[in-house]
């Protein structure tokens, strides 16, 4: 079986335009493939250059130029918090690899 023509073709033909989107867990269940799976055969498409988009209702084949950029401004927003999670992460260890220095100024009477 080729999943990633079979998914293109699903897609493509019965489900184009958000209207007609499709929930993860029905693309898991016809093609018998875990989520994570089908998350990465999409994501092959997309790199291809296939119009694959997605929304709150599921994936569905784009049905206009509106849906890819709704899509596009999705997975900016999703890379966007990715990398604030990595450059918080990235701060989180610099403070674990350095040891807290403590300085206490007392202030005597003359």
């Amino acid at each position: 079986m080729n999943y990633k023509k079979d998914l293109l073709e699903y897609l493509a033909c019965g489900h184009k335009g958000s209207d007609n989107a499709v929930f993860s867990k029905e693309l898991e269940q016809h093609f018998s493939l875990d989520g994570r799976s089908i998350r990465r055969i999409i994501s092959k498409l997309r790199q291809e250059g296939i119009p694959i988009c997605s929304g709150p209702n599921g994936y569905y084949y784009a049905g206009s130029q509106q849906e890819i950029n709704e899509t596009i401004a999705r997975l900016n927003d999703l890379v966007t918090g990715v990398s604030n999670a990595r450059t918080g992460l990235l701060y989180a260890q610099s403070i674990q690899n350095h040891p807290t220095v403590e300085i206490i100024i007392r202030f005597e009477e003359v």
